[in-house]
């Protein structure tokens, strides 16, 4: 994509479900904002807490790169600059927990959804009634989902990097604590489901993480960079980014991170975002 340079250059990173994206679908005026802010001569990166591999192909093409499982894998064009996953004593014992409570999980990896049968059901049954796109619109909402699951004979031998889940019988943070420190809990944005279901992540990984070494890769200082989000594990990148931007109706820590409040997926705050800080 060829544009003249900017007087000053920005990066920004933009979480998915909630804020690019509502039920894993994009409005077309949000992808066309960032398609602009690139034209513009900005770098725009996708930054969520999904992994690659439930990342329509269509909404991967939208920016210079990814940084998915919330900080633990992150792509920029055809270089990789972080692959971290879960180590394999700490996977096993973190899916032994979730089967003893005989929660619902999803265990995240680029390549795949690794779900064992029973979790890969409940998902299915999902899919009715789920949001599809209309015309114009990216992604393909649950189906992007559904597609990437993998039944692997031994759930606790595969490879990953977060882990969702729902339908716990107990809350997320008793899972994180029981399977030990290396493990933080977060409620998860895009469920209903209450205090039994989240997400369990390395506690060693964060979004901001990624923000930074992805502006570090691209040259961008730290006040040249945006983030915005609306969920819980976007308060890293929010609090580390020059400019934090969240979406309206966040939770009340989420706002008070962020230097300004723009509309959700429906009101197109992305472009709302990009447009008040000259970006478009």
């Amino acid at each position: 994509m060829s544009s003249s340079a900017p007087s000053r250059r920005r990066a920004a990173f933009l979480d998915f479900d909630g804020t690019l994206a509502e039920s894993g679908i994009v409005p077309r005026a949000q992808a066309e904002a960032v398609l602009a802010a690139r034209a513009a001569g900005h770098a725009v990166l996708l930054s969520t807490g999904r992994p690659a591999s439930i990342v329509a192909s269509d909404v991967a093409a939208l920016f210079d790169g990814m940084i998915t499982s919330a900080g633990g894998h992150i792509r920029i064009g055809d270089e990789l600059l972080r692959d971290v996953r879960f180590p394999a004593a700490l996977a096993r014992r973190t899916v032994e927990v979730l089967e003893a409570h005989g929660a619902a999980y999803a265990l995240e990896a680029p390549e795949a959804l690794w779900c064992s049968a029973s979790s890969a059901d409940r998902l299915e049954r999902r899919r009715r009634g789920a949001p599809v796109p209309s015309a114009g619109e990216l992604g393909r909402g649950f189906a992007d989902i559904l597609e990437a699951i993998s039944v692997p004979e031994d759930p606790a031998a595969v490879s990953f990097a977060k882990i969702s889940v729902w339908s716990s019988p107990v809350p997320i943070e008793q899972l994180a604590a029981e399977v030990g420190p290396e493990v933080g809990a977060l409620p998860n944005s895009i469920s209903e489901d209450g205090r039994g279901s989240g997400e369990l992540h390395l506690a060693e990984v964060d979004k901001a993480d990624g923000l930074r070494l992805a502006a570090e890769h691209l040259g961008v200082g730290i006040e040249d960079t945006v983030a915005v989000g609306d969920g819980a594990n976007d308060l890293g990148m929010l609090r580390a980014a020059g400019t934090g931007v969240a979406i309206r109706g966040s939770r009340p820590e989420v706002l008070a991170a962020a230097d300004m409040e723009v509309a959700p997926p429906s009101g197109h705050g992305v472009e709302e975002a990009f447009a008040r800080l000259g970006m478009l």
